[in-house]
Order: C-alpha cells, then structure tokens, then sequence
C-alpha cells in the first residue's frame, strides 16, 4: 500500500508528521477512527485526527497509569473499572496483577474496539479473561447507574481521549460526584489529564474537579514521545493516603519502584499552573477552550 504525509496538530503552529500506511478507516457514529502503520512507531490508532496509541511507545502510558495506583495499594485492588481504553492496553496491564479479581471495561464506540482488536491484537489485554466483563455504552451513563446500585471498585481508570466530543460529559461535576461514589474505603481514581504543554488549563481544571469530591489529589507524569511531551496523570484518593510511595515491587519495560516514585517530581512552571488556577478563583472553563 502506498504511504504519505499525515500530521497532527499538537499545538499552535506546531504539528507532528508522521509517514503512514493506511490501514484500515472508519466513520463511526461518534468519531473518525484510523489505523495506520509508521516505521518508527508501528502500528497506531487516531481518533479525530489526535494519536490515541502506537505500538512503540503506549507500554510507557499503560504501565504507568495502571501499576502507580496498583503498586501503592499493595494487595488491596481486587476490582477495578477501566472507562475507555479500547485499545485494551490498560486491560492487559492490570491482568499483571494476580490479586485482581474483578475488571469491568465500559467503552463507548464499539467500533473502535473491533478495529483494535482486529489491527493491534499486541497492544491488547485478553478479553476472553473470566474477569472481564465488557460493557458497551457511555460511561457517564454507567457510573450513575452503578452509584444508585451501591456498586463500589477499588481503581478506577479514565482512560478517555481529551475534553472535546464525546468525551466531554467525562469532565463535568456530575461525573466525578458519581465516580467518587462508587469507590471503595480505600479506592483510588485515575485520570490522563493532557500535555501542560499545550493543553495547560486540563491537568489543574481535572484536580480541581476532583478536589471537590475526593480528600487526597495528586498529580504525577510520564513521558509520551507520540503525544507531544510529558503527559499528566492525576490521582484522587477516597481514604487521603498518597500513592506516591510504592508498596509492592513490580517491574515493567517502563516502570519500576524508582519510575514510580520519580514521576511524582513535578517541574516548577507545573506547580505554578496550578497555583495560577487556584489563585483565579479555579474559574471553570468551557471545555473546547482547552485545546
């Protein structure tokens, strides 16, 4: 198949290119899927023109995002609910850890999930996994549900794309009142929260969000060469304990104990972005007005 230049806006007048070979594309009821292979990268998905994921460098967001909340908790995560992560990465992470015993994954666009499994078989947990149960749907709609039930996760993972389309119900009050109701004594949530880079207002607007319903927030970082820089993670915890500390030893291609606790050392400009958000009186924002 023929590849060609496709480029992705990353910021103001800044964009990544990338030489692809087109796999596989789709319009979806909700968004734009595209599957392409790089040589540097691999294989990859976009969604609505934004890199989602690539072979090369997503075990970096996967490993990070799910064994920091983990490795903290030592061995007391035993359910966990993933929103989003069709791409199965942060499934396969948490089938790592033998002490789990319930994983519930709602994603929304079915259709990506297909194309995921289909075109990026590597990437992905197993699904056939007895501890899995998928649902398709909104996971707005399922965390509101599951809170009137009484249905209570040690982890929860928002491994959703950026606040535009249809993500954006996955940044509002209601949504985080519903998740903070739904974890346990001990639970821990949590959330990708952009590049400060480029998207600064997200990282202090998502600890803002979750401050108002959780006592103990922190925000940690790993690097995402695809994405465009280092990419913020915040933690929100229901009992206040850090998770700055790890409590297990495990070690990945990425993480590991020192990983771990470094990721928690955050530049200078990082700190002032949320104290500028704090000091303007954490202004809510529209969500477009992000990117």
């Amino acid at each position: 198949m023929t590849r060609y230049w496709w480029s992705e806006r990353i910021g103001p007048g800044f964009t990544h290119g990338y030489e692809i070979e087109r796999l596989y594309e789709e319009r979806t009821p909700y968004q734009k899927l595209l599957i392409f292979d790089n040589e540097q990268w691999g294989r990859g998905l976009i969604l609505d023109g934004i890199v989602q994921v690539t072979f090369n460098d997503e075990f970096i967001y996967h490993e990070m995002m799910v064994h920091v909340p983990i490795m903290a908790r030592s061995q007391q995560v035993e359910s966990v609910l993933i929103i989003g992560g069709a791409d199965g990465g942060i499934l396969r992470e948490v089938q790592k850890q033998p002490q789990i015993k319930r994983i519930v994954q709602v994603e929304l666009d079915e259709a990506v999930l297909r194309a995921c499994r289909k075109y990026l078989p590597e990437i992905s947990g197993d699904w056939d996994d007895p501890r899995v149960e998928l649902v398709i749907g909104d996971g707005a709609a399922y965390v509101q549900k599951a809170r009137k039930h009484g249905e209570k996760f040690d982890l929860i993972i928002l491994d959703s794309t950026d606040p535009i389309g249809p993500s954006i119900v996955l940044f509002e009050p209601p949504f985080h009142q519903d998740l903070a109701a739904c974890l346990s004594s001990n639970g821990t949530i949590i959330r990708q929260s952009g590049l400060p880079n480029t998207m600064p207002k997200v990282m202090p607007f998502v600890m803002a969000r979750f401050q108002d319903v959780l006592p103990q927030v922190e925000v940690y970082q790993a690097p995402m060469p695809t994405y465009g820089g280092e990419i913020a993670f915040v933690a929100a915890s229901r009992d206040g304990i850090s998770v700055k500390e790890p409590g297990m030893e495990f070690v990945g291609r990425y993480y590991n104990p020192e990983t771990h606790r470094a990721a928690f050392a955050l530049p200078t400009w990082w700190t002032k972005l949320i104290e500028e958000y704090e000091d303007n009186g954490r202004v809510p924002v529209e969500p477009l007005s992000f990117c």
